[in-house]
């Protein structure tokens, strides 16, 4: 499953390239600019890349909330070994606890 949704990102990474570099090559000092275009029209293009922008926006999420999850783990272990080692009986110097 992971190697399927890396295989998914990569591809949409690719994508996204694309579109980017098809948008670069009219520009104005305004931003890019589209010939033909108003702002309120939307192409393939626009909806392929609200699509990308959604998916990337769920992994981002998902990679967040397991993110979470291993910090509260890690937290979780460094708190039973610091129990753990708090009950540890210490030895004085030159006793013999036989």
């Amino acid at each position: 499953m992971r190697r399927q949704t890396t295989s998914v990102s990569q591809e949409n990474i690719v994508q996204l390239s694309d579109i980017r570099r098809e948008r670069q090559r009219a520009l104005s000092p305004y931003g890019p600019v589209r010939a033909g275009l108003t702002t309120s029209q939307r192409t393939d293009r626009d909806r392929q890349l609200t699509e990308l922008l959604s998916s990337l926006e769920n992994v981002v999420a998902d990679l967040n909330s397991k993110s979470y999850t291993a910090l509260d783990t890690l937290i979780i272990a460094i708190q039973g070994a610091r129990v753990a080692l708090s009950a540890t009986t210490i030895a004085d110097p030159g006793t013999d606890l036989l």
